[in-house]
C-alpha cells in the first residue's frame, strides 16, 4: 500500500519545481520582491529595453540595477531541486570508478546521502572505509529513488553558497541578514557578528511560530469572510427575488388599472354621446313633422290661389292663419352645450420612473437587527396611496356656463365651432433595462521613455484586441492590447502633440492644434490638413463607411476622403453655433459634445438632428467624451459626478453605466470596441476595460 502512494520528491516536483513560463523544471531559481519564482534564464529572456521587467503573474513592476543574477536565489526551491530525482535507477552509473581509473562507470547500487553520488558495491564498501566519509550514511538506491530518505536528506544535506559553490552554507550574518558559507565568513564578513545557520534558526524559531500562527489567523479569517460574503451574496439574490415579485405585482396592478380607468372613460364617453344622439333623434323626428306640416299648408294656399273660387280664397285666409299660428307656436332648443373634453394628467407622463430603485448603502434596521434578518424579511409590499388615475365621471362634459339658455328661436342657431383638439401629449420612453459593464481589466498607459506623466486625449479601438490612445504629453500615440499589453507606438509628424484620434480603415487620423494628420500604422504621413482654428482643439472620427474621417470645425464637421480632399460638410439641424468638443462616429451617425450649449446631440450623416439632451438630462453638467455601440445606445461621460450614463437610440436615459463604483474618477475619453469592451481613460493615466452586457445576454455573450 506504501508504494502506491506519491513520495514526497513526486510532490515537490509537481507543485513547487515547474517554472510557470517555460512550464519545465526551474533552472537556477530567483525570487522576484513579489515572492514568485522563475528560471533565471526565463527572466532574462522578458527583460526588455526598459530598466526592468513586470512579473508575469501579478503584473509588479520589478527594477533590476544589477540585472536578473543580482536577484535573491531561492534557496528554499533549491533544496527542493535536490530531492528531485529521475525516476528509476536505468542508466545511473558509479560517480566514482571513473575518479580511480575505472573506463567507464559501473552500474550504481547504493547512493551516498550526504556526497549526493550514485556508488558502485564496490566504492560503497570502499566508501565506508574512508576516514572522511566513514560517517556518511550510504543507502540502496532503490529506497532512494522511492523516497523512501527524502527527510534525512533534507536533514543531513548543505545547501551550496551561491558565491562559492563548493562551499555549503553554515553562517548567517546578523548585519547583513543572510546565510554565508566559511570563505565568506573569512573574506568580506570577517568583522561582521555571525552565528552558526543552526543558533539562528533556533533563535527565530519563535518568531516563526509567530509568524505562522499569524498566517493561520488571516487564513482562517479570509475564510470566514468568504463564508460571509456567499451567505451575503444568497441573502442578495433572496432579496433580489423578493424585490422583483413586488415590481412585477405593482407594475401588473398599475397596468390593470390604468387599462380599467380606459375602458371605463371610453365607456362614459359612448354614453355620453349616445344620450346625445337620442336626444338628436327625438327633435330631429319634430322638426321633420313640422317642416312637413308648413310645407302642406304651403301646397294648399298655391293650389287654392291658382285655381279656388272666390269664396275658397275668403275662407283659405283663417285657415292660413291659424295654421301659421300653430307653427310659430313650435318653440325648440339646439343641443348646443360644450363638447367633451379630455385632460390627460401630466403626472401619467411620469409613469417610465413608476419604480425608483435605490441602490445605495442599505437602510439601517431597528436594534439587535443585523442585516442578515433584514434581508430575511424580505420586501415589504408599498404602502396603499390614493390612486393616482382620476375616477371615472358618468359626464365627461365640463361644468355648464352660468349664462342662460339662449332664447328660442324658430331658426336654428349657427353650430358652434368646435374647440381645437388638445395637442397629444408624447407617448413617455419605454422603460428599458440599461446594459450592464462587467470589469475586465485595468493597465496603466506610462511607459518606458515617457517624460512626463501621460495625459490622455484620445482614445479609439485599433483592429481587433488593440487599443490607441493619443498622450498629448508626451507627444505619442501609444498601441496597447484589450489585456494592458504595450505593443509599441505610431510615430506622429514632426514631433506634434496628439489630441484626437480615429482609425480610418488601416490608418490613423489625429490632429495636433489646427492640422488634421491622415497617416499609416508606422508612422508614414499620407496627407496633411490645415484646419481653420475656430476653436482650442478639433475631434476626430472615422466617417460613414470607414474610409473617410470626420473632424470638428468650427461647429459643424468637414469629412475628407482617404485622398485629403474636402467631399462634405455636416451641419445639425437647429443649431446656428456649436462647440463639438468630443464626436464619436457609429454606422453613419454622430454624437457630439456641445460646450457651448452644455448639451449632447446625435445626429445622421446629412446633419438631420436625431435627438438632443439638455442639461435636465445630463444632471445640469458640462458633458464630457461621448462614444456609441453598435446596437444604437451612446455613453455619456459626466467628468463631475464620477459616472457614465447611458442613452437609447432616441435619446431615452437608460441610467448610469459606469460610477465611482467601477473605479470611474475624472474620466477624460472612452470608446467602444468592435468585439463590445469599453474602454474608459481616467486622468491618471489608468485605462479600465470593461465587458458590455446587454439585457438578456448570456455572461458569455457579445
Amino acid at each position: 500500500m506504501a508504494s502506491d502512494a506519491p513520495s514526497l520528491s513526486d510532490a515537490i516536483a509537481a507543485d513547487f519545481l515547474t517554472c510557470p513560463i517555460c512550464l519545465e523544471r526551474l533552472r537556477g531559481p530567483k525570487m522576484l520582491p513579489c515572492l514568485h519564482t522563475y528560471c533565471q534564464g526565463c527572466l532574462e529572456g522578458l527583460v526588455g529595453e526598459g530598466p526592468g521587467l513586470r512579473c508575469p503573474e501579478c503584473r509588479a513592476d520589478v527594477a533590476l540595477p544589477q540585472g536578473v543574477a543580482g536577484l535573491k536565489t531561492d534557496f528554499s526551491v533549491a533544496g527542493l531541486l535536490e530531492l528531485a530525482r529521475p525516476a528509476g535507477a536505468a542508466g545511473l552509473t558509479c560517480a566514482l570508478c571513473p575518479l580511480i581509473g575505472q573506463e567507464g562507470g559501473r552500474p550504481a547500487a547504493s547512493h551516498c546521502l550526504d556526497c549526493a553520488d550514485s556508488l558502485c558495491p564496490s566504492c560503497a564498501a570502499g566508501h565506508r572505509c574512508s576516514r572522511l566519509t566513514h560517517a556518511h550514511r550510504v543507502v540502496g538506491l532503490q529506497g532512494y529513488l522511492s523516497g523512501q530518505h527524502d527527510e534525512a536528506i533534507r536533514r543531513r544535506r548543505a545547501v551550496p553558497c551561491p558565491e562559492h559553490p563548493a562551499e555549503p552554507l553554515r553562517f548567517r550574518c546578523q548585519p547583513c541578514a543572510g546565510p554565508i558559507c566559511r570563505e565568506c565568513r573569512l573574506g568580506p564578513h570577517l568583522e561582521h557578528p555571525c552565528h552558526t545557520l543552526e543558533e539562528a534558526a533556533e533563535a527565530r524559531r519563535p518568531r516563526l511560530a509567530e509568524l505562522l500562527a499569524g498566517v493561520e489567523e488571516a487564513a482562517g479569517r479570509a475564510a470566514r469572510g468568504r463564508a460571509a460574503l456567499e451567505e451575503e451574496v444568497e441573502q442578495l439574490r433572496r432579496h433580489e427575488a423578493g424585490l422583483r415579485d413586488v415590481v412585477e405585482r405593482a407594475g401588473a396592478d398599475a397596468a390593470r388599472r390604468l387599462l380599467a380607468h380606459q375602458q371605463e372613460t371610453l365607456a362614459a364617453l359612448r354614453r355620453h354621446v349616445e344620450g346625445r344622439e337620442e336626444a338628436a333623434g327625438l327633435l330631429r323626428a319634430e322638426l321633420e313633422r313640422q317642416e312637413t306640416l308648413a310645407r302642406g299648408t304651403a301646397e294648399v294656399a298655391r293650389r287654392v290661389l291658382a285655381l279656388g273660387r272666390p269664396v275658397e280664397i275668403v275662407s283659405l285666409e283663417a285657415l292660413i292663419a291659424q295654421r301659421l299660428a300653430r307653427l310659430r307656436g313650435f318653440r325648440w332648443e339646439p343641443l348646443g352645450g360644450p363638447r367633451p373634453r379630455l385632460v390627460v394628467r401630466a403626472d401619467l407622463q411620469s409613469l417610465g420612473g413608476l419604480f425608483r430603485l435605490d441602490l445605495g448603502e442599505a437602510e439601517p434596521g431597528g436594534p439587535g437587527e443585523d442585516s442578515a434578518q433584514r434581508d430575511a424579511r424580505g420586501p415589504e409590499p408599498p404602502a396603499p396611496s390614493p390612486d393616482p388615475l382620476p375616477a371615472p365621471s358618468p359626464d365627461l362634459p365640463a361644468a355648464p356656463s352660468p349664462d342662460p339658455p339662449p332664447a328660442p328661436s324658430p331658426d336654428p342657431p349657427p353650430a358652434p365651432s368646435p374647440d381645437p383638439p388638445p395637442a397629444p401629449s408624447p407617448d413617455p420612453p419605454p422603460c428599458r433595462p440599461p446594459p450592464t459593464a462587467r470589469f475586465s481589466c485595468s493597465f496603466s498607459v506610462r511607459v518606458p521613455g515617457d517624460k512626463h506623466r501621460p495625459r490622455i486625449t484620445g482614445l479609439c479601438p485599433l483592429g481587433p484586441g488593440e487599443l490607441l490612445l493619443a498622450d498629448e504629453e508626451n507627444r505619442s500615440l501609444k498601441r496597447f492590447s484589450l489585456q494592458g499589453d504595450f505593443r509599441g507606438a505610431v510615430p506622429v509628424h514632426a514631433g506634434a502633440a496628439p489630441c484626437s484620434v480615429a482609425a480610418v480603415g488601416g490608418r490613423v487620423a489625429y490632429t495636433a492644434g489646427s492640422r488634421l494628420y491622415l497617416a499609416e500604422r508606422d508612422g508614414a504621413l499620407v496627407w496633411q490638413k490645415a484646419l481653420r482654428p475656430t476653436q482650442a482643439s478639433h475631434a476626430v472620427t472615422a466617417a460613414e463607411g470607414g474610409d473617410a474621417v470626420a473632424v470638428s470645425v468650427a461647429g459643424h464637421l468637414e469629412v475628407y476622403d482617404a485622398r485629403g480632399e474636402l467631399v462634405e460638410k455636416i451641419f445639425p439641424d437647429g443649431h446656428g453655433r456649436l462647440a463639438m468638443v468630443f464626436v464619436a462616429g457609429r454606422r453613419g451617425r454622430y454624437v457630439a459634445s456641445d460646450w457651448h450649449r452644455r448639451s449632447v446631440v446625435a445626429f445622421g450623416g446629412h446633419g438631420q438632428l436625431l435627438a438632443e439632451l439638455g442639461e435636465e438630462r445630463l444632471e445640469h453638467c458640462q458633458p464630457g467624451a461621448v462614444c456609441a455601440d453598435d446596437r444604437g445606445h451612446f455613453y455619456v461621460a459626466l467628468r463631475e459626478l464620477n459616472k457614465v450614463m447611458a442613452f437609447g437610440a432616441g435619446g431615452e436615459p437608460l441610467g448610469p453605466f459606469l460610477t465611482a463604483r467601477h473605479g470611474i474618477e475624472r474620466a477624460r475619453v472612452a470608446t467602444v470596441t468592435g468585439d463590445g469592451h469599453f474602454a474608459v481613460a481616467l486622468s491618471d493615466g489608468t485605462v479600465h476595460v470593461f465587458r458590455i452586457q446587454y439585457p438578456g445576454q448570456g455572461a458569455g455573450g457579445s
